[in-house]
């Protein structure tokens, strides 16, 4: 039986250290930002495991889950979709980097742009936005991502009023292939605050769920004013018939619309 069970520790240190990778990095402009999220993510969450992958080009991307093996394949494969070619490898497990490079810079500068997901109000986008070309190649990576992982139940993708800045998050099933609903309203409210990181804590809001754009875009084909107001209503209420806003969303953006009137 000891054998046996050497024999399987052998096996499974050596599937881990396969993943690690090595040898230079062209980091990504934004990666040291990027890379500090994910440990303040670690200290805010500590009974998830977090895995953080990257291609020696620069791609990368990273995710927590319930077990390390999870949160390292999905890394691995969301890595790949983004580089578009092989060759990705664990960057960091959990808040140690594990991946071998002589000139590796120090990574673990203080972030103090850091927004607590505890902190964010969810609130579905409206009005005029345009995303720039570096959040417009940020929001089709997180298409491409979506369109190809099976095992995620629901993905968000938030981004700033100026369209500039973005976060996504993604809600991974559980064994059993469900998801918790605290823990979805918790994944939006995580997209959101990643956004609002990357914007100098400014609001963000949500633009889309999963595939759907769910920002509210003005209402331009209407020239009758009731008409376009009950129109604006009725998505409001399709919005919340789905569980995609809460009542308390749904009970302020009414008042809005109606106080516009």
């Amino acid at each position: 039986m000891k054998n046996l069970l050497t024999l399987f520790v052998l096996l499974f240190s050596s599937s881990v250290f396969a993943n690690e990778g090595s040898g230079p990095i062209t980091f990504a402009k934004d990666f040291q930002k990027r890379f500090s999220e994910y440990l303040n993510q670690i200290k805010n969450e500590p009974d998830w495991r977090f895995a953080f992958a990257v291609h020696p080009d620069g791609a990368n991307d990273w995710v927590a889950s319930s077990t390390f093996a999870r949160a390292e394949k999905k890394a691995l494969e969301n890595c790949f979709k983004k580089a578009g070619k092989k060759k990705c490898y664990i960057f960091a497990r959990g808040d140690k980097i594990v991946w071998d490079w002589d000139s590796m810079p120090n990574l673990y500068h203080k972030d103090d742009s850091f927004v607590d997901w505890r902190d964010v109000v969810v609130v579905i986008g409206s009005g005029n936005v345009s995303l720039d070309n570096y959040t417009q190649k940020k929001f089709e990576e997180y298409l491409t991502i979506y369109s190809n992982n099976k095992d995620v139940k629901e993905m968000y993708f938030a981004v700033s009023a100026d369209g500039m800045k973005s976060g996504d998050m993604e809600a991974i099933l559980n064994n059993d292939g469900s998801l918790n609903k605290n823990l979805e309203k918790k994944i939006k409210a995580m997209a959101i605050a990643e956004c609002m990181s990357n914007n100098n804590k400014q609001p963000c809001y949500l633009y889309a769920i999963n595939d759907k754009i769910v920002w509210n875009f003005p209402i331009k084909s209407s020239d009758n004013q009731f008409e376009n107001i009950e129109s604006r209503l009725t998505k409001l209420k399709s919005l919340f018939d789905k569980d995609l806003i809460t009542q308390d969303e749904y009970d302020a953006k009414r008042k809005e619309i109606l106080d516009a009137m």
